[in-house]
């Protein structure tokens, strides 16, 4: 059964195939451009020194020597990469040996041994939720065995069981488990090198503007050198895009073929449940260190992020009704994919992973059935978790500037401070998430609520059932649609077909299907804007009910007007960050002094809208006293931001600050408002489901 599993499949050998063809094609055009190149460095020193020879001063010595240098440093440029080696930083990461952590090793010497391949050279631990085979390569490793290291993230140890690490590992090592398999790992370092070539060229322009800068007899070949190294580039990157496209459809294959492998090794049946969780597990784990970041100011942190994991993984599980197996949530596809609604798909040609969905479904066809099964949670494995786990936190907390000596929190105080922060900035759990998306109805005018109230057969499952969600996603997945397909039609996405709602198209569709789009969106939008509505409607009539409209007329009319002053808020804001987009590029000093007229323009605005909300009222309470001091102090000085071609750093700080509080106090207050009234509307609506 396994040696089926290990055969590679007819798409695997073709797209090898044609990894080949496109490494020969790579090999083939790199001679030909190494064979110009010496004879241009041969022809150029040869009449270098004869120019010399013909006749000595300082202009023949000059222009000889640049001539011939002309001829090496193109020669250098293609030849540089022999030399660099390609050392992965491994300060995130913590080595493990066999004698530390005995059951690890144990079971990677059973998985080994199963997927008949080597043990690889050595095994580190990361923080990620994550496991990946890598090695240390450079020319020389194209003809040289390398042995591979093993990196598994404790983030993934973490949250799943034994038997699901087991297929994890099994995947990892099944893309090295035959001769025929090796073409995948040649592709990979010869595109790795090509990448060099084509775009690490820090150290060759360095030499190159070292040299040009010398005398401006040298100065010329540079310039000449940088032309026809432009033009090596050119026919390169067309070559590198040839070998990618090709070692994307063969690294689809290999996630196939080790999938397989895994299957067969362990089972479908863990793999799958992995690879659907990891998702949620990743989400957990960025919600635990969003929320310390949160607590930078307060001096906190905590001297283990994993178990503080779990409580995040679990808490998000509850919430979404996720059923608990094995003491993990199991999360199916419907739960996976409930947010992508695209009818969109196409080859994706620089993606080393096919989809998630893809892998799943291949894996539930294979159906390979749970050998030798191991309870427990895979954690449990590592003898010295709490000490790992210690070790990793500090690496992910090494960089953080605390103002005092921070204090570790313990995992009760962070169980209970986590859930109410959480609880405190989502919105009632009987809106169904409808309105983490959308924003409440706000056109209607005070004359609105003395309306006639009729009677309505809308029910609150109607109006937030799923139905409704799903109405936003499939939104949401038109206009990244429409965006996708946009790009395609303007050359950003190189592809020349593609597939929507399972018909085929091509390039020269582009604009039929944007039109299209656009009608579709338009109606969604429309009929969203319609459920809005009824909302609205819903909960006049139950606030009339209730005797309660009144109150529900102030918060209503309080929102409303929060709601448009956010709108203006939001534009001005996004007018300046554009405005500002390119200081953080390299830019051309003319450009630097054009752009900033219009920075000095949008910030006009920026500055009466600050002034704006410290004289609001309904602003009094929304930033600390500290916001306040940075915004009057920014508002004292008219910066400048840039000049003698320098920008005044400590000036453009005091800007990105001022921006940075007028963003946070803008959607607090916004989020404050809105929650206010959809918790008034939830109470409206407990009685109902009551």
């Amino acid at each position: 059964m396994l040696e089926y599993a290990l055969k590679p499949s007819e798409n695997f050998r073709k797209s090898a195939v044609r990894s080949v063809w496109a490494i020969a094609l790579f090999v083939f055009t790199y001679a030909f451009l190494i064979f110009i190149s010496i004879a241009l460095t041969i022809v150029c020193g040869y009449l270098g020194v004869k120019l010399i020879e013909f006749y000595v001063n300082i202009f023949t010595l000059m222009l000889g020597l640049g001539m011939i240098g002309f001829g090496f440093l193109i020669l250098f440029f293609l030849i540089k990469f022999m030399f660099k080696g390609n050392k992965m930083d491994r300060s995130h990461l913590v080595e493990i040996t066999r004698d530390e952590e005995p059951q690890l090793f144990k079971m990677i010497d059973e998985i080994v041994a199963d997927v008949h391949t080597d043990f690889p050279k050595k095994v580190y631990l990361s923080s990620e939720v994550n496991a990946s085979v890598f090695y240390d390569s450079n020319f020389w490793s194209m003809f040289f065995p390398i042995r591979k290291n093993l990196q598994i993230g404790v983030g993934l140890i973490n949250t799943t069981t034994v038997d699901e690490l087991r297929a994890i590992l099994a995947h990892e090592f099944g893309h090295f488990s035959q001769k025929s398999l090796k073409i995948g790992s040649y592709v990979y370092n010869v595109n790795r090198i090509i990448h060099d070539i084509l775009y690490d060229n820090d150290g060759y322009n360095q030499v190159a503007r070292k040299i040009a800068d010398s005398t401006s007899y040298f100065g010329i070949f540079v310039l000449l050198s940088d032309k026809i190294v432009g033009l090596m580039q050119q026919i390169l990157v067309w070559v590198y895009g040839v070998l990618n496209t090709n070692y994307s459809k063969l690294s689809h294959e290999m996630e196939y073929h080790a999938d397989a492998i895994a299957a067969h090794v362990v089972g479908s049946k863990p793999l799958i449940d992995s690879l659907l969780r990891m998702q949620l597990a990743n989400q957990a784990l960025d919600m635990v260190l969003s929320y310390y970041d949160r607590k930078i100011e307060a001096n906190i942190k905590t001297t283990n992020v994993f178990p503080q994991q779990i409580l995040a993984m679990n808490f998000l599980a509850k919430l979404n009704k996720l059923p608990v197996k094995n003491e993990f949530p199991e999360v199916d596809l419907r739960y996976y994919n409930r947010f992508n609604k695209s009818k969109l798909s196409f080859s994706h040609l620089y993606s080393s992973h096919p989809e998630t969905e893809d892998r799943v479904v291949k894996l539930a066809q294979i159906n390979g059935q749970l050998k030798n099964s191991q309870t427990g949670l895979a954690i449990n494995l590592l003898v010295n978790k709490d000490q790992i786990s210690a070790q990793l936190t500090d690496k992910m907390f090494v960089n953080v500037n605390y103002l005092e000596e921070p204090i570790d929190q313990v995992k009760e105080d962070f169980e209970q401070d986590f859930i109410s922060q959480t609880k405190q900035n989502s919105f009632p759990d009987l809106f169904n998430e409808y309105f983490d998306y959308r924003n409440p109805y706000i056109k209607y005018t005070e004359s609105d609520f003395k309306k006639s109230i009729a009677d309505t057969d809308l029910s609150f499952d109607l109006l937030f059932g799923d139905k409704s969600l799903t109405l936003i996603y499939e939104l949401n997945a038109l206009e990244a649609d429409w965006n996708t397909i946009d790009r395609i039609d303007s050359g950003l996405i190189d592809i020349k077909t593609f597939n929507y709602n399972g018909q085929k198209y091509s390039k020269a569709d582009c604009r039929a299907m944007i039109d299209y789009l656009n009608s579709e969106i338009e109606n969604k939008k429309i009929e969203l804007e319609n459920l809005d509505m009824k909302i609205f409607e819903f909960f006049r009539h139950e606030a009339f009910r209730q005797n309660l409209t009144p109150e529900f007329q102030v918060l209503a009319i309080c929102y409303q007007r929060t709601a448009e002053k956010f709108k203006l808020q939001q534009n001005v804001y996004a007018d300046l960050a554009n405005a500002t987009s390119f200081m953080h590029s390299t830019t051309p000093f003319n450009v630097i002094k054009k752009n900033m007229v219009v920075v000095k323009n949008e910030e006009k605005k920026f500055k009466e809208s600050i002034l704006s909300i410290l004289a609001d009222e309904d602003y009094v309470d929304g930033f600390s006293e500290e916001v306040k001091l940075r915004f009057e102090e920014y508002l004292k000085y008219d910066y400048k931001y840039f000049g003698a071609d320098l920008y005044f750093d400590e000036e453009l700080k005091v800007l990105f600050q001022a921006m940075a509080d007028y963003a946070d106090v803008i959607t607090d207050i916004h989020f404050k408002a809105k929650k206010k009234l959809l918790e008034f509307e939830a109470q409206l609506g407990t009685p109902v489901l009551t």
